[in-house]
């Protein structure tokens, strides 16, 4: 068992091994869009003379838009949903071995009220995938940017027509973003008494984010080319400017957020009417690179009030609500909401599902309220070994940064 133990427990510090192998050579695939087209926006071929120079014209509102679209995307990769363990284990206190309740299995991810149980330990280790394919409702494999142009006449407008027409072109930019989250965890949990659980969630992530981008130029009418002055463009692509295609990024792995957990059970069967409850904190860490996307840079802290009932010993709906403080931007301080149950089918097997939404009350206008339906199962084949798997399922595609579905999968082990 101790030999099992310390495999576990050493897995994903190789994992974070081999991936800081790379760290030294790796790009900052947090600025991995602005980056394009060299970091500087777009500058365009200089007009032969004795005309005047237009290659900076753009460079200014692409750099812009560019930087706009690089702050969407990394701001709005979050930390994963985590649950606290609990088990429908109890120890047979003659025999010293964790027997089966005719309680479910627990919760996947969303909390319950009830703990772990004074000197229990549960360790789970978990893989997710997530493969983003959503923006605010847009295709991330079919964004368009539209850069307009500086004010060549101080006037303060854009002029459609006259001599200064040309101010109306535009650069369209299409881009395909591959932007994928591979994450393996590790969750431990321990109850210092039947009421007080502590643990800790450490998580090793793989990031991978590509970003492709091809640049035209076009007029007011919508034709390629842009304005020209004779048979000559004003605007341009050449070999003395920025080039149409462009891309950036790469992949990255390493150590992520860490979480530590506490979780309180002050109320249990109190009556038939109050349910069980619970206070739950947790301490997010800047344990990840900022800048290569593994992390969020800022330190959170997270109250959660729980309430959960069991009825029938076999069914237990619970309500989770609280508020996540981001010292780093108080703009991102999310109140979490979660509604769900937890069902015992089979003595071996517990059905978990849940409503998981996360809302900024003063969020950017990217993700300010997201909701999840979460789906899956826990089943208990052996001894104390659990197997769990399960899906989390996104309600509002056109709200921030969004996969079309996560699964994930797991074991765990209660000592």
């Amino acid at each position: 068992m101790k030999v099992r133990l310390r495999a576990v427990l050493s897995l994903p510090l190789i994992l974070l091994l081999a991936g800081s192998v790379r760290l030294a050579d790796a790009a900052d695939l947090k600025n991995a869009i602005r980056n394009l087209y060299g970091g500087q926006g777009i500058l365009l071929e200089p007009l032969p003379l004795p005309f005047p120079s237009q290659e900076s014209r753009f460079q200014a509102s692409s750099l812009q838009g560019l930087d706009q679209l690089n702050s969407q995307l990394t701001s709005a990769i979050g930390v994963p949903s985590f649950n606290s363990s609990v088990t429908g284990f109890t120890f047979d206190i003659e025999r010293g071995v964790p027997v089966r309740t005719t309680e479910s299995l627990g919760t996947l991810l969303t909390e319950r009220a009830t703990t772990l149980g004074a000197r229990k330990f549960d360790l789970t280790f978990t893989y997710t995938r997530v493969n983003f394919t959503k923006l605010q409702g847009k295709d991330l494999k079919d964004l368009e940017l539209i850069f307009l142009r500086g004010d060549a006449n101080g006037n303060g407008i854009l002029d459609t027509s006259g001599p200064f027409s040309f101010e109306s072109d535009v650069i369209r930019a299409k881009l395909s973003v591959d932007l994928t989250e591979d994450i393996f965890a590790l969750i431990a949990t321990y109850g210092l008494t039947s009421e007080w659980d502590v643990g800790f969630v450490v998580p090793v992530t793989h990031i991978r984010l590509i970003a492709k981008a091809h640049a035209a130029i076009f007029d007011q009418f919508g034709n390629p080319g842009g304005t020209k002055f004779g048979d000559i463009p004003i605007h341009r692509f050449g070999p003395n400017s920025s080039q149409p295609d462009a891309s950036g990024g790469g992949d990255e792995t390493g150590l992520g957020d860490i979480i530590l957990r506490t979780k309180y059970n002050f109320l249990r069967h109190y009556d038939d009417l109050i349910p069980d409850m619970a206070f739950l904190v947790e301490l997010k860490l800047p344990t990840g690179n900022e800048e290569r996307l593994l992390g969020t840079g800022g330190t959170n802290v997270t109250g959660l009030l729980v309430a959960s009932r069991t009825y029938a010993q076999w069914f237990t709906p619970h309500v989770n609500l609280g508020y996540e403080i981001d010292t780093k931007d108080t703009r991102q301080n999310t109140v979490r909401y979660a509604l769900g149950f937890d069902a015992r089918l089979l003595p071996e097997l517990t059905l978990a599902a849940g409503l998981i939404g996360r809302a900024k009350p003063d969020g950017s206008g990217t993700g300010d309220h997201i909701v999840d339906l979460s789906l899956g199962v826990k089943w208990n084949p052996v001894k104390s070994l659990i197997l769990r798997t399960n899906v989390q399922i996104p309600l509002d595609k056109n709200s921030g940064l969004r996969a079309d579905f996560i699964p994930t999968v797991g074991i765990e082990y209660i000592f």
